[in-house]
C-alpha cells in the first residue's frame, strides 16, 4: 500500500474511531467554521514544540494550565504519527514526505516542496527559526551537545529552498526581540531536556512545564498583534490516547479561556499559519478547514 493510502486508512480508522468528519485530504479537519468569518491577519506568529506528551499529561501543569484559562486552547489536537519527524515535516512542509522516521537526513530530502520558509521568503515575509543547543546558524548537524539538539525537530533544515541563515540558536531570539526584529513567523525548538523529550534523565513533562513559563511570557509580550501557538509534536505513542496533544494560541487577538472542539492536525495549524500571514495554503494543509472561533 503507498503511503496515501495508509493515510486514507488511518483517516477511515479515526472517522470509525472517533465519530468525527474528516477532510478529503485524509487527515483530521477543524471542525466546523461559520461561513463569511476569515482568519485575521497577524504581525507575528510564534510556533513553540514540544515533545510526546497527551493533552490530559500537560493541560493540568500550573503553566500550560494556565495558559488554557487565560487564552484559546483546543480540546480536540492530535498529532499525525509516530514518530516525531514527520509530524515536524507536517507542521513546516504540508506533507510527512514519506518519512516514516527520525533517521536524518530525512528520507528523500532534500526536498524542494513548498514550505513555511520558502512561502514567507516569497511573499516579503520574515521567518526564523530559533533551537536550542544549535551549534551555529544554518548547521546541518544531526545531533550535538550529547543530543540536546536533534535535526529531527528542525524540519527547514530539508528543503533546498529557502535561506538556512534564518536557522539561528534559540540565545538569539532574546536579542531579535529587544532589537524589535522579531520576525514574521518565528518556531522556537526547545532542546530534547526542556521539550520534556528525555524523560528516562529526569526531563520529565512538568521540567518542560517550568521552561515554558520561564520563555512563552517574553514571547506573548513581544507579538504584539500577534499569537504563541504552543503544542506538542505526538503523545506518548501510547494506543489509548489515540495521538490526543494539546494545543494553544496565545495572545491579544484570541479570546479569554475558551476551549474549541474543533478538531485539529498539524495541517489544520498550518493553515491557520498560511491564512494570518497572507500566504495561500499548501500541501495537505489546503484541504482543512480554516480555524475561525478562537
Amino acid at each position: 500500500m503507498d503511503r496515501r493510502g495508509r493515510e486514507r486508512s488511518i483517516a477511515a480508522f479515526a472517522l470509525a474511531f472517533f465519530g468525527t468528519t474528516l477532510a478529503a485530504s485524509s487527515t483530521f479537519a477543524a471542525g466546523s467554521s461559520t461561513l463569511g468569518q476569515v482568519v485575521p491577519r497577524l504581525d507575528h506568529i510564534i510556533v513553540v514544540v514540544m515533545e510526546n506528551k497527551t493533552y490530559d499529561q500537560v493541560r493540568v501543569l500550573p503553566y500550560a494550565a494556565g495558559l488554557i484559562a487565560s487564552y484559546a486552547s483546543f480540546s480536540n489536537s492530535y498529532g499525525l504519527t509516530h514518530p516525531s519527524q514527520p509530524n515536524y515535516l507536517a507542521l513546516w512542509g504540508g506533507d510527512t514526505f514519506g518519512v516514516t522516521s527520525d533517521a536524518c537526513p530525512a528520507p528523500g530530502s532534500p526536498y524542494s516542496a513548498e514550505n513555511l520558509g520558502h512561502a514567507c521568503e516569497a511573499a516579503g515575509l520574515t521567518w526564523r527559526a530559533y533551537s536550542e543547543n544549535l551549534p551555529e546558524a544554518g548547521s546541518s548537524v544531526c545531533t550535538a551537545d550529547n543530543s540536546l539538539y536533534t535535526r529531527k525537530h528542525d524540519p527547514w533544515t530539508n528543503f533546498s529552498n529557502l535561506d538556512h541563515l534564518n536557522e539561528r540558536p534559540y540565545s538569539d531570539l532574546a536579542a531579535d526581540i529587544s532589537g524589535g526584529t522579531l520576525p514574521n513567523l518565528a518556531f522556537v525548538i526547545p532542546n530534547n531536556c526542556d521539550d520534556s523529550h528525555n524523560t528516562t534523565q529526569g526531563c520529565t513533562a512538568e521540567f518542560g512545564d517550568t521552561w515554558l513559563s520561564n520563555n512563552v511570557p517574553a514571547m506573548i509580550q513581544a507579538v504584539g498583534n500577534g499569537i504563541v501557538v504552543l503544542t506538542w509534536d505526538e503523545d506518548d505513542s501510547s494506543l489509548r490516547n489515540n495521538n490526543h496533544i494539546l494545543t494553544v494560541f496565545a495572545g491579544p487577538p484570541v479570546q479569554s479561556g475558551y476551549v474549541s472542539t474543533q478538531i485539529l492536525s498539524h495541517y489544520t495549524v498550518l493553515r491557520m499559519i498560511c491564512e494570518a500571514l497572507g500566504i495561500q495554503p499548501f500541501g495537505f494543509a489546503a484541504g482543512q478547514f480554516s480555524i475561525t472561533d478562537v
